[in-house]
């Protein structure tokens, strides 16, 4: 008699398990596509209901919402956690040329889009129409409101606001990469309330149709900041090219931003960096050619490195140090020599401890202003060369 094999049920089991989870796992993330909930695109029908329709179908769960070619009018804000707003996944995201999907924003009871925890938006153009009339103060086109928000290779035209943190939220691991907002009014973009390491990379804030944005206007707006990188970013034509503040109005999130800006560039701003309050910042490499300044040093709280810059100048100096903790400069081009403006390419009237060297410092007037009343100001191993005639090219054509 032949024995039965032996019953083992815990490796069946274990396959069934097996089986079972792998099935779990194999389950993707919901994916809705807006013109399945009835959106038209043509740029006349109301198509929020569609969009609202997909986000609730996939909010929370890491799904998608695609957004087909077209022109969608939005009339009431959206909302996005843990999902992404996906238009085209490449495309010429900073051609003159018409080439994503495009948002009209209607709304003015909130953003275009809010952005919570995990929310992500790609490859979408936002579009907002003035007509005739003339811009005003109204929601920006992307609020972020939690923690890693992404805004990726998206472009926003005329907006009054961009992309602005809501100042009240942790914003925290945010990255916004490969956007160009063009002609906006007022700021570009505001990042401020993030507790870990956040990003801003690749990003053109171009405005040269708005009034505004030269007079008054911010490309980069920046508050309280664990630890901030920005890189490889340009502002044209605002009144202030990057402002770091310690309390932004409008925001109940107040301090200063730990990071560092490498590689960042102005041109034809007023002033091309504004550092007030207690910032600890790196500023490396990069460009920065303005009317007024193109770097201000404010307050006695900052800590602020500079290495690597061109600095120039028209009407002001192209270094601008009325306060600080500590800042040292090193290895720059601070330039000023436009005609007809009596003003140092280099002034020096507040800091606790100030270390100019190997710089080269050109004026068309006098070269280095230092109040007499500071005791601990270096300045060492520069070249200053005064009472130039302007280059013929240059930063005197900003």
């Amino acid at each position: 008699m032949i024995p039965p094999l032996p019953f083992r049920p815990m490796a069946g089991m274990a396959l069934l398990v097996l089986c079972a989870g792998a099935s779990a796992a194999d389950v993707p993330p919901a994916e809705e596509n807006v013109k399945a909930h009835g959106a038209v695109g043509d740029g006349k029908a109301d198509d929020t209901a569609a969009f609202e329709q997909a986000l609730a179908l996939t909010r929370g769960q890491a799904g998608t919402v695609r957004v087909p070619p077209g022109r969608y009018r939005l009339t009431r804000p959206l909302v996005l956690h843990t999902q992404t707003l996906l238009g085209a996944t490449a495309a010429a995201w900073v051609a003159d040329e018409q080439a994503l999907p495009t948002l009209l924003p209607e709304a003015m009871d909130g953003p275009c889009l809010r952005l919570q925890a995990g929310g992500a938006v790609h490859g979408l153009q936002f579009w907002f129409d003035w007509g005739t009339a003339k811009p005003s103060p109204r929601p920006p086109a992307i609020e972020l409101a939690g923690v890693g928000c992404r805004v990726t290779e998206t472009k926003i035209f005329g907006a009054w606001d961009g992309i602005m943190a809501d100042g009240t939220n942790n914003v925290g691991r945010a990255s916004i990469e490969k956007c160009f907002l063009v002609n906006v009014h007022n700021t570009g973009i505001r990042l401020t309330g993030t507790w870990d390491s956040s990003w801003i990379s690749k990003v053109e804030i171009w405005s040269p149709a708005s009034e505004t944005f030269l007079k008054s206007g911010t490309g980069f707006l920046i508050g309280k900041n664990d630890m901030l990188i920005m890189s490889d970013t340009f502002v044209f034509s605002a009144s202030v090219g990057y402002r770091l503040l310690d309390a932004i109005p409008g925001c109940t999130i107040e301090g200063g931003m730990w990071g560092s800006m490498n590689n960042c560039t102005s041109d034809y701003c007023g002033l091309g960096v504004v550092v007030d309050g207690a910032h600890t910042v790196s500023i490396v490499g990069g460009t920065y050619w303005t009317h007024f300044g193109g770097i201000t040093v404010k307050g006695n709280r900052a800590q602020v490195r500079i290495s690597g810059l061109e600095l120039g100048a028209n009407g002001g100096p192209a270094l601008n140090l009325e306060g600080g903790n500590l800042v040292t400069v090193g290895a720059c081009q601070i330039r000023r020599v436009f005609k007809g403006f009596d003003q140092p390419a280099l002034r020096v009237t507040g800091g606790d401890a100030v270390i100019v060297s190997g710089c080269v410092i050109d004026s068309s007037s006098t070269g280095v202003d230092v109040a007499p009343s500071l005791k601990n100001v270096v300045l060492s191993g520069n070249i200053v060369r005064e009472h130039l005639e302007p280059p013929t090219k240059g930063v005197t054509d900003r």
